[in-house]
């Protein structure tokens, strides 16, 4: 393996690489995507700024940074965003650590683990279902629950129903906001701790994700340590280029918010999916590999989701197959991840090859830019990097 280390001014690989502004590691075989992705920071029609990883067994093949933050410093491998979805898998993970442990059964009723959850149609759902999207709780959507307040996020929850004619365990429509939110709550019935000490040190800290490059809340007390590493995702869907500023304030890294409220860079993420991979193959560092087996295999027949408006798959808290979730068909049929608002980022790992792939672009597109275009020729590139053909074969 040829492998470079890129770090303004000077850059080995070549004079291409010599005034692009690529901060990181990349191998020879990415150089051209950085670059490519450089440029269209520098151009500034999709993303002002990006990170990428890709890992493949044991080797870092990249982990790269490029362009600005919102306050126009250098985008570096170890800036923190705002995940929001792609960050979910971490809440699974942690739910499925009590079931490993005993504490939780997947069939368990919400209502006999939650204390004082009274609602009859959230009390008799089962973890099965919330973590399958099955729970049809989906009328919640991200959006709106940002806008509302703290406080009054459980009170919509509690009263928005699903459809009448919705079949729970069987119908299946993305819920954004409304499952997670309690099963953060089922996480911390059952462990009396926070749900984000809980998710830190039972699951990111063993697969040895750095916790200072991935915080499923920063409190107010840890804020002002990291404030100047954040940096605000801006909306492209509008005009104008508009920064979601509030991301970089204490009130939102605050918030408690198991559905979309975490920081972190793709490094830390992509040490995540890697400690997911290890346990597939019976590591056993966090999930067992049978029961993260289920988890990451498509619990029901592609169905047409009416959050998405496209016919998805969904494992346990993942995304699968990939191919429904416009991750192009590079990826295999085994592949699992997730992805977040606006296509900002996205997160998988692909057991047949041993490959992980984490990618954050600091701006919200339109869903065919950011999905059909965007995601699908990344994921496209990256496998040509690692010579793996569309066939899902090495290339000769």
């Amino acid at each position: 393996m040829n492998d470079s280390t890129i770090d303004r001014p000077a850059a080995p690989t070549g004079d291409a690489l010599d005034t692009a502004g690529i901060r990181g590691h990349v191998d020879d075989a990415f150089v051209e995507l950085v670059e490519r992705i450089e440029a269209e920071s520098a151009e500034g029609l999709f993303h002002t700024a990006a990170q990428v990883v890709v890992r493949q067994g044991d080797d870092v093949l990249v982990d790269a940074a490029v362009g600005r933050t919102h306050r126009g410093g250098a985008f570096q491998t170890d800036t923190l965003s705002a995940l929001y979805c792609t960050a979910k898998p971490i809440v699974a993970a942690a739910v499925l650590r009590l079931v490993a442990e005993d504490e939780l059964s997947l069939d368990d009723r919400l209502g006999d683990v939650i204390d004082g959850l009274t609602t009859p149609w959230i009390a008799d759902r089962t973890v099965d279902e919330v973590l399958g999207h099955t729970a049809g709780m989906h009328g919640v959507n991200t959006v709106l629950a940002r806008i509302l307040p703290p406080a009054s996020r459980a009170t919509w929850l509690h009263a928005t129903e699903p459809p009448a004619a919705w079949r729970f365990g069987v119908d299946r429509a993305y819920a954004e906001f409304g499952g997670w939110y309690l099963l953060g709550e089922v996480i911390e019935s059952l462990v009396d701790v926070p749900f984000d000490e809980y998710c830190r040190t039972q699951v990111l800290e063993p697969y040895g994700v750095d916790s200072d490059e991935l915080w499923m809340r920063i409190a107010a007390d840890d804020f002002p340590a990291v404030s100047d590493r954040i940096s605000a995702t801006f909306d492209l869907t509008m005009h104008q280029p508009v920064p979601l500023l509030a991301e970089a304030g204490p009130e939102t890294a605050a918030e408690w918010n198991p559905a979309f409220g975490s920081y972190g860079s793709m490094s830390a993420l992509s040490a995540f999916y890697r400690g997911l991979l290890d346990d597939l193959a019976g590591a056993g560092t966090v999930l067992p590999a049978d029961l993260l087996d289920e988890a990451v295999t498509a619990r029901l027949p592609l169905t047409f989701d009416a959050t998405l408006h496209r016919d998805a798959g969904f494992g346990l808290g993942f995304m699968t197959p990939l191919s429904s979730h416009f991750f192009g068909n590079r990826p295999s049929g085994r592949a699992f991840g997730h992805a977040g608002q606006g296509g900002t980022s996205i997160a998988f790992a692909d057991p047949e090859h041993d490959v992980v792939v984490a990618v954050l672009f600091n701006a919200g597109l339109d869903a065919d830019t950011a999905l059909s275009f965007r995601r699908v020729h990344l994921v496209d590139a990256v496998y040509r990097g690692l010579g793996i053909d569309a066939t899902g074969h090495l290339a000769d």
